[in-house]
């Protein structure tokens, strides 16, 4: 992932869906807050979220023990799953391991968790698969690339044709040629830099303009696909690059933000609940002002009794 406008993007995503908190059965709950032995929920979480943005797929296998009680779950690489067998209306996942001993699987529908985007294959086997957002952005993300070479071509050869020097009525042999640009280059850089420039009658000096106007529009190419990512990922452009719409409230973008990932949050949230058979639900956490507003809020319409709402503040270490 060497765009840094995508690397932006799918960071806030994941980030922001990994410290949300899962809400469930109990059992189901601690599960999926710890669901590795081997990595942290969060980074766990968040790695399913950015292979579902990268590749449109995120699987992981169910580990359950003699009995079938769910004992955690595995997270798997997109490449891993090569296959998805269609047999009496049931899925069958083909799972690549590296391990020597263990060189590929098959499991059943309720033994993966497949996470997934929008599915449109068009065939039998395809179907099944998800896209990413990176397929809609493929144009624009090689416009981007070209800008971003020329900008670094540019950059690069900045300081080399940028003035000429012409001796008119001269026919001046290799040797001489470096003579006076090295005169030049010693005249005005170093302890030099920045002084009068002095030539005999028998030369003229000549700026160049390296870049045309035209380069300099296709260069401005960069804020455009920098919207178009924003705009396929369903995040407002503001939080990609900190411009978009300047009239709009914080609220507001927040609130836009907020309604965006929600893309994002339900097809976790709908593949769990359907293969762990509880319902199950992903919150994000309020901070303590929120929490403050949102109690006085419930206070003032006597909902919540403020002995209640003091308790929860103390519950939460806030007071």
């Amino acid at each position: 992932m060497t765009n840094s406008d995508i690397y932006s993007v799918v960071s806030l995503i994941s980030s922001d869906i990994a410290g949300m908190k899962f809400h469930s059965t109990d059992t189901v709950e601690q599960l999926l807050n710890k669901p590795s032995s081997y990595i942290n929920g969060f980074n766990f979480w968040q790695t399913v979220v950015a292979q579902m943005l990268l590749y449109g797929n995120a699987y992981a296998t169910i580990d359950k023990d003699s009995s079938g009680a769910v004992q955690g779950i595995t997270l798997l690489r997109d490449d891993q799953v090569s296959e998805i067998i269609i047999n009496n209306a049931e899925l069958t996942y083909l799972v690549n391991f590296d391990e020597a001993n263990k060189p590929s699987l098959y499991y059943s529908s309720d033994e993966i968790l497949h996470f997934r985007l929008l599915t449109v294959g068009t065939d039998t086997n395809k179907q099944y698969f998800g896209r990413s957002p990176l397929v809609a952005l493929a144009p624009e993300i090689n416009i981007q690339n070209l800008s971003n070479n020329l900008t670094k071509s540019t950059l690069t050869n900045a300081i080399s044709p940028s003035v000429a020097i012409s001796v008119p009525e001269a026919q001046l042999e290799k040797d001489a040629k470096d003579r006076i640009r090295d005169s030049f280059v010693d005249s005005t850089s170093g302890d030099n830099y920045g002084k009068p420039i002095v030539l005999d009658a028998s030369a003229t000096l000549t700026t160049l303009n390296n870049l045309s106007p035209e380069v300099a529009s296709f260069l401005s190419n960069l804020d455009w696909t920098k919207q178009q990512i924003s705009k396929a990922f369903g995040v407002p452009d503001s939080y990609l690059n900190g411009t978009g719409d300047q009239q709009s409230s914080i609220d507001m973008i927040s609130q836009m933000y907020n309604s965006s990932i929600q893309r994002y949050k339900n097809p976790i949230v709908s593949e769990l609940s359907l293969k762990l058979g509880v319902p199950v639900e992903l919150a994000t956490e309020m901070t303590d002002d929120q929490l403050i507003a949102r109690l006085s809020g419930l206070v003032d319409a006597q909902i919540v009794l403020p002995l209640d709402a003091n308790n929860t503040l103390k519950q939460k270490g806030i007071i």
